[in-house]
């Protein structure tokens, strides 16, 4: 298999001061009369790599240094775009930042399909990208659908039976991704999310994902459309403030007697409001959408939204993970915006999911003070969310020193019938891809067992494929999707359980 084509060689100023441009633009905007707009790609590059993605991490891991940038002063004021474009330019290209920056834009050393990344993990093959593999249906997703460069992944099951009198398969898996582009290095068409289908059951050789069905009727194709090839953005904000982006963060279906095709999809997603230092973001609120139709049209929920806001709770759901266990729930955990917090964990009835009020908060209790005044028990606790107790996350060892799995980051939960447990994947404040295990929902869960470590090009976003051998009952094998910051997309990883 021939991997992509490493980018040509650039110039260290020209990359540094068109990358500034378009954050002085920005940034010179009100003083120049130009009136307030979204951030154009270029700027969405810079925002993104400064912050969700971790692009501190990720050149710290590559050139083996941090990434510190000397001051620069610049009167905004007084200089015009060219200058102040140039006076950046020139102060940050001989940083260390602006090094790493250039190489990171020109590094050979990602890794490959098939190679062995931990002694339990292997990367199997690209989900998206521009990428030919010897099957047109993996990966290739620009000429198909407009897509270079996407993220996150989240991957779950529709919950369908297959017709077999349908030349096509009903029973798939949805797959939601972040900020989207059609051109390299996040340009071109920005979608703020779209989704993938896919029947393939065998996963060691990549996810198929068919080809989109254009104005036909048929919404098991490869993805919905806005034209022939291009991937259309799902879910919008629907009358809510959409912030700078939406998100998906977990999916899940839940069996809908008279529906179309007798199931629901739901999908919880964050409206972000503003990129921060690097792993910190602000949000709007999460909220959950939901379609009847295999995921071609969403409607976003008004009675599941959850603003962020610094009391009452709901400020640790702002990111989210779904699991159904079959007992009449829908668990529902949580952690805050960003890379920083804990994770939480909700449930509710399976028919009221889109109901806040409804849902339940899981408290591992407290002593109280003296004498056990304020003491609280173990359970759940009905429409309070500020009753909820972190779950895992808090992997501190003497003198509050971190340990592997401190911190939560991007996750998924599922049931694993070979382990007979629930297994949760996430990030620590590491970058270590980390697994945990519990025999309930709310746990006690397990410390973290570290997958693999962080990678050239920088990791994050482990999401379970509900079909793996592992979670089937079928093997020891675990597949999941994962995130890799550059090249921008996602890959499937295979993790061996029997080696973790």
């Amino acid at each position: 298999m021939t991997p992509p084509a490493p980018a040509a060689p650039q110039n260290p100023l020209q990359v540094i001061t068109n990358m500034v441009s378009s954050v002085v633009n920005w940034a010179l905007s009100p003083f120049i009369g130009n009136p307030a707009t979204p951030g154009e790609p270029p700027l969405a590059w810079t925002l993104l790599a400064f912050a969700r993605r971790e692009f501190d991490n990720f050149v710290a891991a590559v050139t083996g240094r941090a990434t510190e940038a000397p001051p620069v002063a610049v009167d905004a004021t007084s200089l015009s775009l060219a200058a102040a474009t140039t006076a950046f330019a020139q102060a940050a290209v001989a940083s260390p930042l602006a090094q790493a920056a250039v190489a990171a834009v020109n590094i050979p050393g990602f890794p490959l399909p098939g190679a062995q990344l931990s002694p339990s993990t292997q990367f199997v093959q690209w989900v998206t990208g521009n990428y030919q593999t010897g099957n047109p249906l993996i990966a290739d997703t620009l000429t198909r659908f407009g897509i270079t460069g996407t993220d996150v992944g989240v991957v779950w099951d529709n919950g369908m039976v297959d017709d077999p009198s349908t030349p096509y398969n009903e029973h798939q898996v949805l797959m939601a991704f972040g900020d989207t582009f059609s051109g390299a290095n996040m340009t071109g068409n920005w979608r703020f999310n779209v989704l993938l289908r896919s029947a393939d059951t065998v996963l060691s050789d990549g996810i198929t994902i068919p080809n989109g069905e254009w104005f036909n009727g048929n919404m098991f194709g490869g993805t919905p459309l806005s034209s022939p090839t291009t991937a259309r953005q799902i879910i919008h904000p629907d009358g809510l403030p959409a912030g700078i982006t939406l998100i998906p963060t977990a999916g899940v279906s839940i069996p809908t007697p008279g529906t179309q095709f007798g199931v629901t999809q739901y999908l919880n997603f964050m409206s972000v409001t503003n990129w921060g230092p690097a792993g910190t973001w602000s949000t709007n609120y999460s909220a959950i959408a939901y379609s009847t139709d295999n995921g071609e049209n969403w409607t976003v929920a008004p009675s599941s939204v959850r603003y962020n806001q610094p009391y009452g709770g709901n400020n640790n759901f702002q990111q989210g993970a779904f699991v159904r266990p079959g007992d009449g729930y829908v668990y529902s955990y949580g952690t805050p915006n960003g890379r920083q917090g804990a994770a939480y964990v909700s449930r509710v009835a399976e028919k009221d999911i889109l109901d806040t009020s409804k849902y339940e908060y899981y408290s591992k209790g407290s002593p109280g003070g003296w004498f056990g005044i304020g003491a609280t028990p173990a359970g759940w606790y009905k429409n309070n969310p500020a009753a909820a107790t972190p779950i895992f996350g808090q992997d501190t060892g003497a003198c509050g020193v971190a340990n592997p799995g401190n911190q939560v980051s991007e996750m998924s939960v599922q049931y694993n019938k070979q382990l007979k447990k629930y297994v949760a994947l996430h990030a620590d404040q590491f970058n270590n891809i980390v697994m945990r295990t519990s025999d309930t929902p709310q746990g006690t869960w397990s410390s973290a067992k570290i997958l693999m470590g962080q990678q050239p090009g920088g990791i994050y976003a482990p999401m379970m494929h509900p079909w793996s051998p592992s979670t089937m009952g079928t093997g020891t094998d675990l597949y999941w999707n994962l995130s890799l910051f550059t090249p921008y997309n996602v890959m499937l990883m295979k993790t061996d359980l029997t080696k973790v």
